[in-house]
Parts: structure tokens; C-alpha cells; sequence
């Protein structure tokens, strides 16, 4: 999708303050915005211009969040904080979004993924505001294998595909651009590949209405105690198949066409019997109701710009919910 400058500014005023180092006529961005677990992906392509992210300005919004971004072609300078540093297609970068963050552009295109502290387990102060890793390394090569598929997933993929390559690339950033958790031992995350399982089995059991604790435990032999540990960032067991099942309705609803009976029965599809209970819970993941959702029709692949202004606000509001 192409945007005018102003349509550029607009789009991009949650996170960046835009200002283009060429003539007007030539400042037109061509983007591709969408949500993938809880990430916010995008591919950007864009004249030479400066971008300032800067929390202390924009209070209202959360900045709790890392970008992951790859270049392909163009770059410049940039710094995060007092840490400056080139911004080139022979690196993956990863910053701090919740500190001031500038960056110098010429002509560009690059794609990138937002992924919220909470799903890294990042902590503000004890980790790095900035990390890279050369492309051309055993690290980048296997980022960048991962990064790629996840920013395919919305071509001919399964719902538990999209959960496992999400969970699958955040695990991989962490423990190749961050190393273990501050205050763990180096084996403390030798159980990632569990994780992931136990992730993916949630993705493809969603409709099942017995999935829950004792379920995970059976499938995987794994105590209760087990799955409260793999699950207390996301707030239990519990809260993660709900949450799921949430996304899950908000995006059959935004594709949904308005009509009579249409918010119930897909409630009732994942296990909201409840309509009152459904709206309350719904409300207060995404932020609106479900019956607005139904009639925006807000959702990735959206083509006005008014919609991918809704997907960026969205994102931003949903991720301090994770």
C-alpha cells in the first residue's frame, strides 16, 4: 500500500515523528502492516528521512517493546539513548523501543517485527537498549531463516504454524541477541523446545473445550508446578487459552461481514457461552467492542489507511494486555 507523506505521518504518529530529507514529491512510503502473536510485523519501504521515536514526548502510549529490524537495502545512522550506531543490510538490529530512539535514513527498504518486553522476558536497565548481529554469521543466517518465516506466515499457514514460528523466532532472540534472563543460569532455558510444543499444542487445540491444565499436563508428563512456570508471564494457564481464544474471535470478527447472530455464534465457536462475560473480556483485551470490531473490519490486510492507523493503535494497546 502506498501513503503521501502526510498519510505516512499520520500512520506513523503513535511511534515516530517524521521528517523527509528529500523534495515532497518523492517522500511516498509503500507499507504492508500486520499482527502475528502478539507481534506487530511490517515492510517498509521509504525515501531518505529522519525518524524520532521519543516516549517522554508521547506519554500515552506504551513504548514497553523491542524492534527487531532488517534492512535490505539502504540504512544510515541511528542511536538508541547515548549509544549510537550504523544502521546497514549487513546487520540485525535490536532496540529498546521504550528509550529515545533517532535514526538518519537514505532511501530504504526493510522489514521489521515489535515484539512486547514481556514476551522476551526483557527487563529495562538490566539488558542491553541495543543489539546486533551480523548477518553473515551462524546467528544472523539462523534469525534471519526465522524472521523470513514468520513474516510469511500470512501466505498459506495454519493457526498453530503461526503460533509455533512466533514463538519459535522470540525464543531464538532472546537467547541469541540477549542472552539468558538476568539472574539465570545459561541452562536455565534449556526447556525452550517444550515451551514451543506446549505453545503450538495450545494453537491447535483452541476448539477443544476440555484443553486446560490437566490436559497440557497428560499430553507432555509434566507436573502442575511445570506448567506454572512456562506459563507465569503470560498470567497461567488459564489466561493464556482465554487470551488465544480472544485473538481468535477478534480476527473471525473483523473478517466477518455484519449480520444477525454473527458476534454470538462465533463467541460460541471458542468457548464464550456467556455474551455478557465475552464483552467484558473482549473490551478489555482489544479496547472495543466486539460488535464495533465486527463493523470496522479491522485486521491485517486491511487497505485503506484509516484501517492500518486502527492496526498500529490497536497493536499498541493490545501488547500492554500480554
Amino acid at each position: 500500500m502506498r501513503l503521501d507523506l502526510e498519510q505516512w505521518r499520520e500512520l506513523a504518529a503513535p511511534i515516530y515523528e517524521v521528517y523527509p530529507r528529500e523534495p515532497t514529491e518523492n517522500s511516498g512510503v509503500n507499507i504492508e502492516i500486520g499482527e502475528a502473536e502478539g507481534l506487530f510485523l511490517s515492510k517498509v519501504a521509504t525515501p531518505a528521512q529522519i525518524l524520532i521515536h521519543d516516549p517522554a514526548i508521547r506519554k500515552n502510549v506504551c513504548h514497553d517493546y523491542l524492534l527487531f529490524e532488517r534492512f535490505f537495502e539502504g540504512g544510515g545512522q541511528a542511536e538508541v539513548g547515548d549509544i549510537g550506531f550504523q544502521v546497514a543490510p549487513s546487520r540485525l538490529h535490536l532496540i529498546d523501543m521504550s528509550q529515545r530512539y533517532v535514526s538518519m535514513k537514505e532511501r530504504s527498504f526493510s522489514r521489521g517485527i515489535c515484539i512486547p518486553h514481556a514476551l522476551l522476558g526483557y527487563q529495562r536497565g538490566e539488558e542491553p537498549a541495543f543489539t546486533s548481529v551480523e548477518l553473515n554469521s551462524p546467528k544472523g543466517r539462523l534469525l534471519a531463516a526465522a524472521h523470513t518465516e514468520l513474516l510469511n506466515t500470512q501466505a498459506d499457514r495454519t493457526a498453530q504454524d503461526i503460533a509455533l514460528i512466533a514463538q519459535t523466532f522470540i525464543g531464538l532472540v532472546r537467547q541469541l541477541m540477549l542472552g539468558p534472563k538476568p539472574g539465570h543460569a545459561p541452562t536455565d532455558d534449556c526447556d525452550l523446545p517444550i515451551a514451543l510444543l506446549l505453545q503450538d499444542y495450545i494453537a491447535a487445540n483452541l476448539q477443544d473445550a476440555s484443553l486446560g491444565v490437566e490436559t497440557l499436563a497428560t499430553a507432555f508428563g509434566v507436573s502442575r508446578a511445570t506448567l506454572y512456570r512456562h506459563f507465569e508471564q503470560e498470567g497461567g494457564v488459564a489466561r493464556t487459552i482465554r487470551n488465544r481464544r480472544l485473538d481468535r474471535c477478534f480476527f473471525e470478527l473483523a473478517g466477518a461481514q455484519p449480520g444477525r447472530g454473527q458476534v454470538s455464534a462465533i463467541a460460541r465457536r471458542w468457548h464464550f457461552t456467556d455474551p455478557k462475560h465475552f464483552n467484558r473480556l473482549f473490551r478489555a483485551r482489544f479496547g472495543l467492542s466486539p460488535t464495533e470490531s465486527l463493523s470496522t473490519g479491522v485486521h491485517p490486510g486491511s487497505g485503506a489507511p484509516s484501517d492500518q492507523i486502527r492496526i498500529v493503535e490497536h497493536w499498541l494497546e493490545r501488547f500492554r494486555r500480554i
